[in-house]
Formats: C-alpha cells, structure tokens, sequence
C-alpha cells in the first residue's frame, strides 16, 4: 500500500478519480467484513462493531441498502447454522452486485 501510494505521489493529475480508488478500496474493505461475517455466522455470532459499521455503509450509501441490510440481519437470525451460512452469504453477494463490486 505505502509503495502505491508513493507512486501516486509523484504523479501530477486532476480529477476524480483518486478519490474512486480510495471509495474501491473502503468497499473492498466492507466487502471482506460481510463475506467474512459470512462464512463465520455458521460457528459463532458474528455481530460485532466492524459488521455493524460496514452495514451501516451499505445501509447509507448503496441502491436499495435498506433493503438488503435488513435481509442481511434477519438471515444471521436463521437458527440453522448451515441455512444461516447460506442465506447470509447470499445477502453478502446481493450487495456486492448492488454496490458495483
């Protein structure tokens, strides 16, 4: 990261499209927060500050957030564990296609 970053330094330009690499890179991070949440929600409860805060991003900022943080919720309330893996990763991938990822 710090060897991009000292790259781009370097490099004059105008517009906007460092500030799209810095939104790509939050939601790379958000996105690997829910997969995670994802793939864990079978073994343990996974609701914890970084999920809250990453669905309050998708809550916010992406087309039909609401929605689909509110599918997300309820499927890590599924009793299941193996129903719940399924459906909450299923929610993780429906906000991956809706947030452009």
């Amino acid at each position: 990261m710090v060897e991009r970053n000292k790259h781009l330094a370097n490099v004059a330009f105008g517009g906007a499209w460092s500030e799209e690499i810095s939104e790509r890179e939050a939601l790379g991070v958000i996105m690997e927060v829910l997969f995670n949440a994802a793939a864990q929600c079978g073994e343990k409860d996974v609701r914890d500050r970084p999920l809250a805060d990453a669905l309050d991003y998708v809550y916010h900022n992406v087309e039909k957030g609401p929605m689909l943080v509110a599918g997300f919720q309820k499927a890590l309330l599924e009793p299941l564990p193996d129903v719940r893996e399924v459906r909450v990763k299923d929610y993780a991938d429906m906000i991956a296609v809706w947030a452009g990822y």
